[in-house]
């Protein structure tokens, strides 16, 4: 076991993954939350009350199965809810239309898993490592980065002091609303861009009988809800209500959303639309992501985007592999044989560490420069895809260029091509190469159309020509 000290801020998805990656490498850990601790998943009431289900995708499952951790991948999927697709609800005169949009042509689901679920399950992996120490009702009071020191306070215990502790590294994986990011822009120059979207949502729960897991009601023209097998039936499945703009939500309190009666009672959605927190919206984009060897930003804490595209979480999982695997390791210094549970600290034979300052800032600095463009792209196309959710699907040129990249992604994959969603949601590629390839895709069909456009001008040129010559000959 090394004597190489991680702190890690945060223990939620993101923070938890984190620790298990630090933890198998053998260095010892110490994870710092806010929340209370719970024993299971169904009573972490503070877990799971932040947002609604998560769905995991292509990204965080191969997080999570690099993790080292024996089928931890697959026992969390055992516990998700495969979602196949979307159905687009809209009204017209003579009533309510219903259309089904797979997610992917080939067939390939999201996980939905609820927030507390996942955490859990993680949470319970690391209580399996003696190298790992889990500090609960703990909120970071200070952290001097020169130093390597931060300060703790038992929230639980306020009249206590505070708990300091030296560290060699310090991850920030506290949300959003990060107190370690609020630490290092007193270090280091970091740029922050923080924009609160004209867009509010509402969690409710929907009745016991709707066949899907939760619904994304746009009221606007339409409304989008998740697909899942028939036979699914959840106790607890969120609805989520979209105004076009945060402007719209005084006018609809007062007369509520009921573009889907037949699925969910008007009675009932009004009651929870009206009485349930109206969540806003909020996009963060930071750059760097650390200062020096000290301290380095994952998940939220990074980049916080809406929630459009579901890739939050499994953004921050991905940030997680990419930080030790194609950096962190590179120091082979750094111990890289998993942690070996069958060993006691006492027979865990202590190896030497040298880790200059230079070195690990180095890595720190390549993985900032690396990540940055990746996840201010997603945080884009998240939301781009609010837009095409609250517009877009209702146009014949998305179903035509749907259709004519779904049919060229089933009938010629040896052309490569893909929708965004597919490359998204179902690959690994990085964000920059997905849009690279989606903006190569769209000028060839471009392209294409507008040759076809000037083709069939010309014959049509071609033709009133010859009928004006067929009629001066007779």
């Amino acid at each position: 076991m090394s004597s190489f000290k991680v702190f890690i801020v945060g223990g939620g998805p993101v923070g938890a993954l984190a620790g298990l990656y630090a933890a198998q490498r053998g260095f010892e850990v110490e994870i710092y939350e806010m929340r209370d601790e719970y024993n299971q998943p169904h009573t972490a009431t503070a877990f799971s009350t932040k947002s609604i289900s998560l769905t995991l995708s292509e990204r965080g499952i191969k997080s999570l199965r690099h993790s080292k951790c024996q089928n931890l991948a697959e026992r969390i999927l055992s516990k998700t809810v495969p979602v196949y697709g979307q159905k687009v609800h809209g009204r017209t005169k003579s009533g309510l239309t219903t259309r089904r949009i797979p997610y992917d042509v080939h067939g390939q689901a999201l996980y939905a898993i609820s927030r507390s679920e996942i955490n859990y399950s993680l949470l319970q992996e690391l209580s399996k490592f003696p190298n790992v120490r889990v500090f609960y009702k703990h909120k970071l009071s200070g952290l001097d980065m020169k130093q390597k020191s931060a300060t703790f306070q038992n929230i639980s215990r306020p009249r206590e002091p505070d708990h300091e502790a030296k560290f060699d590294l310090l991850i920030g994986a506290d949300g959003a609303h990060s107190t370690t990011r609020f630490y290092l822009s007193r270090y280091a120059k970091i740029n922050i861009s923080q924009k609160w979207e004209d867009i509010f949502g509402v969690n409710s729960p929907s009745p016991r009988d709707i066949p899907f897991l939760w619904t994304v009601c746009i009221c606007g023209p339409n409304m989008i809800s998740c697909c899942l097998p028939a036979q699914i039936r959840k106790e607890h499945l969120p609805v989520i209500c979209l105004p076009p703009k945060a402007s719209s939500w005084s006018s609809l309190r007062s007369t509520s959303p009921d573009i889907t009666p037949d699925l969910i009672p008007t009675d009932s959605l009004q009651k929870q639309f009206k009485s349930n927190l109206h969540h806003p919206m909020i996009d963060i984009r930071c750059s760097p992501y650390h200062y020096q060897d000290s301290c380095v930003l994952i998940g939220d804490a990074a980049h916080a985007m809406v929630p459009f595209y579901g890739q939050g979480m499994n953004t921050g999982f991905e940030d997680v592999r990419i930080l030790f695997e194609d950096f962190l390791d590179q120091r082979r210094t750094l111990p890289s044989t998993p942690y070996d549970l069958s060993l006691t600290h006492s027979v865990q034979q202590k190896e030497p560490l040298d880790t200059p300052a230079a070195i690990i800032g180095d890595y720190l600095e390549q993985y900032t420069k690396f990540r940055q463009p990746d996840v201010h792209i997603i945080n884009e196309l998240a939301l781009q895809n609010y837009k095409e959710l609250r517009q877009g699907v209702l146009k014949v040129s998305y179903r035509v260029r749907k259709q004519i990249e779904e049919f060229l992604c089933f009938y010629a994959p040896q052309l490569g091509w893909a929708t965004q969603y597919r490359m998204v949601a179902f690959e690994t590629m990085r964000y920059t190469e997905v849009l690279r390839r989606v903006r190569k895709q769209g000028l060839i069909l471009s392209s294409v159309a507008w040759s076809c456009l000037v083709v069939l001008s010309i014959d049509f040129l071609f033709s009133l020509r010859l009928s004006k010559v067929a009629d001066v000959l007779v």
